[in-house]
């Protein structure tokens, strides 16, 4: 197990020194690393001196140790004089002070030793500056995402312990509890969006499983035990368990509902760090929480091309660019997993593989179905992070098998550049498409679809040898405002026993026949789509996904989604005349 992350981390490392810039005589450039997607240097890019420093201890190789050093030096670049780092060049965001302080603490505690008296003392004076610049900027008033007071929370405990500043862990103990009382009893950190107290018509909070999982869960477990703060990380460990519900067997997360899913990528965020600390420091206590970790190392890996990690499944097919952040940011959650030590574990289950049934998370007013070798979510979450973000209508935003992977996978549904330095383009224009299926209308220039509905109506059937989810939703546009006219579509879910699932509809009221369903299904466009009537034969690397289907309005298009990162085919289902519908998804 320690073997499989050294050498991930040892891959991603080696490549970030052929993208560190050398020798240019400018200040400006030289030891920061260039972004082969991005075409230029990210600011936290210095977030990679801590994986470095643990390679430079643990192969004796001097370059590692170069450079991290040159990547320390090129950070001041960015260090304000207020002693606030700027998240990049032309981005004033400086909350990420938090992540820069966490990895100079980890550097120091387990690779101070390599270094000078001269380079620890800029090391610690660094340090030291920028803890006392979030002391006195962060605190639960600071307007932000709760991810940024769950990660001061750890960046002061830290801190605090090692400079004996009692102000700091004081307020390192109001923070993490604080934080610890968003963790929801259906498992959620809530507080990933503004404000963060929000609570919608329908009574949901603020949620972003990737934020949860891949930097606040590491955080206030940092700061539970470091504080040793037994009540937190009670708490900690109850939510690790109950996140797990959203950990796909093959390692992958299912953020298909998150507020800031724009960032999601099949195997966690794009600039977070990974839930390695979270999940896989646990030892031999939680075997269930080491074995995420190492599906999800694993997931990494196969995703991991020319020593970077690519930012989906198939990026790399499809002619994609990886974005160097994926790679600087996550290699700190595997430095930091094997400094706080791995112990060899036995293959155990999780949760997706064990349970049978429907279960319902009203937090997030979504469900998850767990049913015959199929893992399925339904959507009607209203809280809006930005306009066309997650969708919400009862929408089937996430469909899984075990015997072929990913067959449905919703983010957005719509890609606007909303953190413009922490995204990327495609320059396959034609082809980027979101992946959210539903009922869709166009009238008058203006689209209409399920996903916008906020009012669904969702209920649970648990027969014998099926599940039944059965929507009741109407076609709204991207300000959630229903047309003039009047239609409505009521929608069933079936995962029977059969290996099969149906999904079946009925429009009702106007202009029905100008409305279709919209049905993108996850295959790799060179293993090909094959049509034989009114059923599509779509190949993966794991098997054949057969799809039937009432009636093709067109023949199924290529699409690709950069949120989620899976190449894809789009059908468009055509309703009778009297408004049915259905399409019928099973494995060969």
């Amino acid at each position: 197990m320690e073997e499989e992350y050294l050498q991930l981390l040892t891959t991603w490392c080696d490549r970030l020194l052929e993208l560190q810039i050398n020798d240019t005589g400018n200040q400006r450039f030289d030891g920061g690393i260039m972004c082969p997607a991005c075409m230029g240097i990210h600011g936290r890019c210095h977030d990679a001196v801590y994986p470095l420093l643990y390679l430079a201890d643990r192969t004796r190789e001097e370059r590692y140790l170069t450079a991290a050093l040159r990547l320390f030096d090129w950070a001041e670049n960015l260090l304000c004089d207020d002693f606030s780092f700027y998240n990049d060049a032309q981005k004033e965001w400086n909350g990420i002070t938090v992540f820069a302080v966490i990895g100079l603490y980890d550097s120091l505690k387990y690779h101070g030793h390599l270094l000078g008296a001269a380079d620890k003392k800029r090391f610690e004076e660094r340090m030291y500056l920028c803890s006392n610049w979030i002391y006195n900027t962060i605190n639960m008033d600071f307007v932000t995402n709760i991810n940024y007071h769950a990660t001061a929370s750890a960046a002061l405990a830290l801190t605090g312990s090692y400079f004996n500043e009692e102000a700091w862990l004081s307020r390192a103990r109001t923070l993490g509890n604080a934080c610890a009382a968003h963790i929801t009893r259906d498992g959620f950190l809530y507080g990933e969006g503004k404000p963060i107290e929000a609570v919608t018509k329908r009574g949901c909070r603020p949620v972003d499983l990737g934020y949860n999982v891949e930097e606040s869960a590491p955080a206030l477990l940092l700061y539970a035990r470091t504080m040793s703060d037994e009540a937190v990380l009670r708490q900690v460990k109850e939510w690790l368990l109950k996140q797990l519900d959203f950990m796909l067997p093959d390692g992958g997360w299912d953020n298909s509902f998150g507020t800031r899913n724009f960032k999601w990528t099949y195997w966690g965020s794009r600039t977070s760090d990974g839930c390695q600390i979270a999940y896989g420091t646990w030892g031999d206590a939680e075997p269930v929480f080491a074995e995420a970790a190492l599906r999800n190392l694993r997931l990494m890996k196969a995703c991991t091309h020319d020593g970077l990690l690519y930012g989906g499944p198939d990026y790399k097919i499809h002619g994609e660019q990886p974005c160097v952040h994926h790679t600087f940011c996550h290699a700190k959650a595997l430095a930091g997993a094997l400094d706080h030590g791995l112990q060899e574990i036995p293959g155990v289950e999780l949760p997706a593989e064990q349970l049978q049934e429907v279960k319902y998370y009203p937090t997030i007013n979504t469900w998850k179905v767990f049913w015959g070798g199929f893992n399925g979510t339904i959507t009607a979450y209203d809280f809006e992070y930005l306009k066309e973000g997650h969708a919400s209508g009862g929408t089937l935003s996430m469909l899984w098998h075990r015997s072929y992977g990913p067959m449905i996978m919703s983010s957005v549904t719509a890609y606007t550049m909303q953190e413009p330095f922490n995204m990327q383009l495609s320059l396959q224009k034609e082809q980027h498409r979101p992946l959210t299926p539903g009922v869709v209308l166009t009238h008058q220039g203006i689209e209409y679809t399920q996903y916008h509905d906020l009012e669904a109506q969702v209920w649970t059937d648990c027969q014998d040898d099926a599940m039944v989810i059965r929507v009741l939703t109407r076609p709204a546009d991207s300000h959630h405002a229903y047309p003039e006219f009047y239609l409505r579509c009521e929608l069933e879910y079936l995962f029977g026993a059969d290996g099969k699932v149906r999904i079946s509809g009925k429009l009702q009221g106007d202009r029905m026949e100008q409305a279709g369903f919209y049905l993108p299904l996850i295959g790799q466009h060179k293993k090909g789509c094959q049509i034989n009537g009114n059923t599509a034969a779509i190949r993966s690397g794991n098997g054949v996904l057969m799809a039937a289907v009432s009636d093709f309005m067109q023949e199924p298009e290529r699409i690709f989604f950069l949120a989620g990162g899976f190449e894809a085919w789009s059908f468009m289902i055509q309703p009778d005349e009297q408004g049915c519908f259905w399409a019928e998804l099973s494995l060969v």
